[in-house]
């Protein structure tokens, strides 16, 4: 059975730029062994969300990155950054938990952030600590977007504090 998040925040009626602001409070807030987990259909935003991090992380250390690719041909894009590193990586193609671990890709998630699209192929019970984010289109308008974060174990407080201290996030389990 998979653990219960032990805070589920939600924000509603989110445009482009918000989920910017939303990427950058994330990028303040997280560090190398931090696991984020994006869910949602193809082409809800999460690679959006990805890229919008990976520049607020740039951004913090005057870094100019222009392009941030897709990993979804190439499985993992990695970037470094002074005080970290961070890969998104792209499970779509993959089938299976197997192939996963032989691949590698679980080793890299001590030594820095990650961010994985489509993790459901993952066993997430042997997970420990994590951020589940989950981007769906709105009911109202299509260019919208709701998104759910879930936290998984300690160490949270402060991306927590500073996704409530926002004015996008609201809280049903406080």
């Amino acid at each position: 059975m998979l653990a219960e998040p032990f805070i589920m925040l939600h924000a509603f009626d989110l445009e482009l730029l918000d989920l910017g602001e939303i990427a950058k409070i994330f990028a303040e807030n997280t560090e190398n062994s931090d696991l984020l987990l994006l869910s949602g259909k193809v082409g809800v935003g999460k690679t959006e969300f990805a890229r919008l991090f990976i520049k607020a992380n740039a951004k913090k250390e005057n870094i100019d990155i222009e392009e941030v690719s897709s990993p979804t041909f190439s499985l993992v894009q990695s970037y470094e950054f002074k005080c970290r590193k961070i890969s998104h990586i792209d499970l779509y193609r993959v089938k299976s938990e197997l192939e996963l671990f032989e691949l590698g890709i679980p080793d890299v998630f001590d030594s820095q952030i990650t961010i994985l699209e489509w993790p459901e192929i993952l066993e997430k019970k042997s997970l420990s600590r994590y951020v589940s984010i989950n981007i769906l289109e709105t009911k109202k308008l299509k260019e919208y977007r709701d998104v759910e974060v879930a936290f998984f174990g300690d160490g949270w407080d402060d991306l927590i504090g500073a996704l409530l201290g926002s004015r996008h996030f609201n809280n049903e389990n406080i």
